[in-house]
């Protein structure tokens, strides 16, 4: 063998190329609102992507990886979505170091992977806009056994900087502390996880909020000032549990975030599917729901004292009473059928109820009699390369 076919060969078995695509169509039959972005026109931007990954093995312990992603919405950025480093001095150790996703959920690192989960769209409720993708950190996991019994403990630290969605707004924020800590427990065709995570040190320019804080810390209201300003904390826990065979399965998730930024929701959401599998095709049913509210302080600023005083108390009750609300019940049906190992198309619908007087996730609402109920409907391609 040539220098240069051993080079090529020794290249070959370092390096590997993979790669996942998505092609998703989806219609709301709802003229009042949209919801993920979706209208009563048939779109196929809002989640179609496209992305190719690379893995380098650079020594028997450490490795490299780093994926690029394009996706079609204009809700969201195209480019790097990770690029780290992995250390694996042993089979019990694993360590990583980059731009890495940050796992709040069951399914956070394959989020984009349509093909590795039943629904077209996971459950709006739990898997929201509300906590951030991707950080700049490192984490380290710990895995072990116990008889039958395989455990993993990751902990993990680290910024971010991007966008946070917000009643269909997209707000730029910096955290400068992100800390999580994930348990995982599996055993035959049970899995369990459990997760807390916490961001703090916020910045963020929120449009007219910080303003106003000045305003109202100027005129003596320093608690009220506080409130709209984006300090302090956010803090989510989560909990999962899967039980799977080759016939069925059974999945639920629960989220609670809590919050002392007035901007951020308190959130309660789960889900609950069922699904079946025959020859081909997977039957799924999924029930979510979510309620949420907001720690907003008592109002201290006067009323009918002082009419400039008067002005800036109705404008604080204005923002307050405005906040979003994301009350929502959903029920979602679905058929997939498996056409290849790695080409499976999707068919969906899903039913929305919300609350009249929330937004329930719903956006650019026109009309205030709109009674936050809709159905979606969507059909999708996907494929894993």
């Amino acid at each position: 063998m040539s220098v240069h076919s051993h080079a090529t060969t020794e290249l070959s078995e370092r390096v590997s190329i993979s790669g996942f695509t998505r092609i998703v169509a989806g219609y709301l039959d709802e003229s009042d609102a949209t919801y993920g972005n979706y209208s009563n026109s048939l779109s196929i931007s809002e989640q179609s992507l496209f992305a190719i990954q690379g893995d380098v093995i650079i020594t028997d312990t450490l490795s490299a990886s780093g994926q690029l992603l394009a996706h079609s919405s204009e809700e969201r950025d195209s480019g790097v979505e990770w690029l780290y480093l992995t250390y694996e001095p042993n089979y019990n150790w694993q360590f990583k170091l980059g731009k890495l996703r940050t796992p709040f959920f069951r399914y956070t690192d394959v989020i984009d992977v349509g093909f590795s989960y039943p629904w077209i769209s996971p459950p709006q409720q739990v898997y929201s806009g509300f906590l951030f993708s991707n950080y700049e950190g490192a984490s380290g996991t710990y895995k072990f056994n116990i008889a039958e019994l395989n455990f993993d403990v990751e902990a993990y630290y680290g910024t971010y900087s991007g966008d946070f969605s917000r009643a269909g707004e997209e707000i730029a924020i910096d955290v400068d502390e992100i800390k999580g800590l994930i348990f995982t427990l599996n055993r035959g065709n049970l899995t369990a996880r459990a997760s807390v995570t916490q961001s703090s040190d916020f910045y963020a320019d929120f449009p007219g909020f910080n303003d106003f804080a000045d305003i109202l810390e100027a005129a003596g209201y320093p608690e009220n000032a506080e409130s709209l300003r984006f300090n302090g904390k956010a803090t989510g826990y989560q909990a999962n549990i899967n039980y799977d065979t080759l016939d069925y399965f059974i999945a639920s998730e629960w989220v609670k975030i809590e919050s002392d930024l007035l901007v951020v929701p308190q959130l309660e959401s789960m889900y609950l599917t069922l699904g079946y599998n025959f020859d081909q095709f997977q039957l799924h049913l999924t029930f979510a729901t979510s309620d949420s509210s907001y720690n907003i302080p008592e109002n201290l600023i006067p009323k009918f004292i002082d009419d400039q005083l008067t002005e800036l108390s109705f404008i604080y009750d204005g923002i307050t009473n405005n906040l979003p609300l994301y009350s929502l019940d959903s029920l979602t049906a679905g058929l997939r059928w498996d056409i290849r190992f790695n080409l499976s198309a999707k068919a969906e619908i899903t039913f929305l109820k919300g609350k009249s007087n929330e937004n329930s996730f719903f956006e650019d609402i026109t009309n205030p009699n709109f009674d936050r109920k809709a159905t979606l409907y969507q059909i999708g391609l996907e494929w894993v390369f």
